[in-house]
């Protein structure tokens, strides 16, 4: 990895006395605020919000030293949040989700502009075109939005924030040892979701019932919808498979190797056909970098399968997988979305450029909906089961490209990246195929769901980002421009330092 040299402290930008002064005025205001919330909260009676409200003192400390951890304290605590009966924990959604991610951005920027960390990397198409798509997404809602307000909050928690992660992984360059770091956090998220994810099925009763609204259907986990928990296991699955594949035979080695099959049960327990699938491309996927443990994994698994399936322990789980494939309520399921497809390619036809706005999917669909050949007859409006589809009926072209561009841009920035990459490491050529197989599992599902959980929208931008900074470090013309970069800091910093003074 490049190292960069830190400028001298005492030579910043011209305009690092004003920077300062903004953050130490920022820090005392919150400080003050802080206080008087937390009295104020004592005195009404709610002492568990005012003691998570202390607690957040100190994290946020820890946050501005070591901004990454804002991304993993995000990780931990959100699967928590997504869905829950309110109260004290809407607050700690506040601060985790809503407030978290952008001060530990803005804690970044800052940080760099002030020259107490190297500088950020330059902004290319991707981030601009981020940036456009929120700018036009407002401007929609505030034109064609019913509830403007109840929108920008759903923009903020879909799109803003993801977003805000992204940025956190694209200008803090995770090195190897972040990468290490990251690997516990990733441990415990599968198996905290697996562990939700058996007490589904085996004592409902101890969870909250906020996550049981699919009981006895789907498993999802504290996620609540089947194709995010899917996604998020595999995600958490294919980091520690080249966690071990990386590493040097031991038992180690072997823990992580075993935990990789043991998240993609736990996608075929979603019941959900777009998991399966979703599932079945990251295992082709993998089978091009590690034919020899694929093999050997699908071996075992056949054997094991066919002994289950014989001893009847899991009657009711293959009587659910049938029931998913070849049941009249499963093809009546699949048809239905027939005509919801055809209805958001004629939106898209009727206004191609700018769309119907965001979110006004389902107030006009149903005036485009009609029979599909003489496979259906839409009986009734049904949802949108397409992200892309959705995105490009409400915002058209321009939305859709702003949205997906990024992911497109730095997919073909890749193929050159991946062969100026080291063949083995932490950070390898294995590490950005896995990295991207998670976000074709989510291409997999957003084909057949509207993906509006910020958890799995999170994991998507998280991902890119972490995408965005290995390309950046090892794309042959990228790393070009920051070798230019860093010898331009290295000679200022040697002209301004008192030394070279006469």
């Amino acid at each position: 990895m490049i190292s960069q040299p830190r400028p001298h402290p005492n030579h910043g930008p011209p305009d690092a006395p004003v920077l300062r002064g903004v953050q130490l005025t920022a820090t005392v205001a919150t400080a003050m605020l802080c206080a008087v919330v937390v009295a104020y909260l004592v005195a009404s009676g709610h002492s568990e919000i005012a003691l998570a409200l202390l607690l957040a003192v100190p994290v946020a400390s820890f946050v501005l030293r070591y901004p990454l951890s804002a991304v993993a304290i995000w990780l931990v605590v959100t699967p928590f949040l997504v869905a829950t009966d309110g109260g004290a924990i809407r607050m700690v959604y506040w601060l985790v989700h809503r407030a978290l991610p952008p001060i530990a951005l803005l804690n970044v920027v800052i940080g760099a502009k002030l020259g107490e960390r190297r500088p950020l990397p330059r902004l290319r198409w991707p981030e601009f075109a981020m940036a456009a798509y929120l700018v036009l997404t407002q401007l929609s809602i505030l034109y064609t939005a019913q509830e403007v307000t109840a929108s920008t909050y759903h923009v903020y928690d879909r799109v803003f924030i993801p977003m805000c992660l992204y940025l956190i992984v694209r200008f803090v360059e995770p090195d190897e040892r972040d990468l290490r770091r990251l690997l516990p956090i990733v441990v415990y998220l599968l198996l905290s979701q697996a562990m939700f994810g058996i007490l589904q099925w085996t004592a409902p009763g101890v969870l909250p019932d906020a996550w049981l609204n699919r009981l006895g259907l789907r498993t999802t986990g504290s996620l609540s919808h089947p194709n995010a928990y899917g996604t998020t296991m595999l995600f958490t699955g294919l980091v520690v498979l080249h966690a071990g594949m990386s590493r040097d035979p031991g038992d180690r080695r072997r823990r992580l190797l075993c935990m990789f099959p043991a998240a993609l049960v736990f996608v075929v327990l979603t019941y959900s056909r777009a998991s399966w699938l979703a599932g079945l491309v990251v295992v082709l996927g993998l089978f091009t970098i590690y034919p020899r443990y694929i093999t050997n994994l699908a071996v075992v698994a056949i054997v094991l399968g066919a002994a289950l399936v014989v001893t009847e322990r899991v009657d009711q789980q293959v009587q659910l997988v049938q029931q998913r494939f070849r049941s009249e309520q499963s093809e009546e399921s699949a048809l239905s979305r027939l005509p919801v497809v055809a209805a958001s390619l004629r939106m898209f036809g009727e206004r191609p450029l700018l769309g119907w706005g965001y979110g006004n999917f389902d107030r006009y669909d149903r005036e485009f909906q009609g029979a599909v050949g003489n496979l259906v007859v839409p009986q009734k409006d049904h949802a949108s089961h397409n992200l892309y589809l959705t995105v490009l009926a409400e915002q058209g072209v321009l939305g859709f490209v702003g949205y997906v561009g990024p992911a497109a841009w730095w997919l073909g920035a890749s193929r050159r990246t991946w062969r100026a990459m080291p063949r083995a490491g932490p950070v390898d050529r294995n590490l950005l195929v896995c990295l991207w197989l998670v976000l074709a599992a989510h291409v997999v599902v957003n084909n057949y769901s509207n993906m509006r959980v910020v958890f799995g929208l999170g994991l998507w931008w998280m991902v890119l980002g972490l995408i965005a900074s290995i390309v950046t470090r090892y794309h042959p013309g990228f790393a070009a421009e920051r070798a230019v970069g860093i010898r331009g800091i290295s000679i200022l910093a040697q002209r301004t330092s008192p030394a070279s003074e006469p």
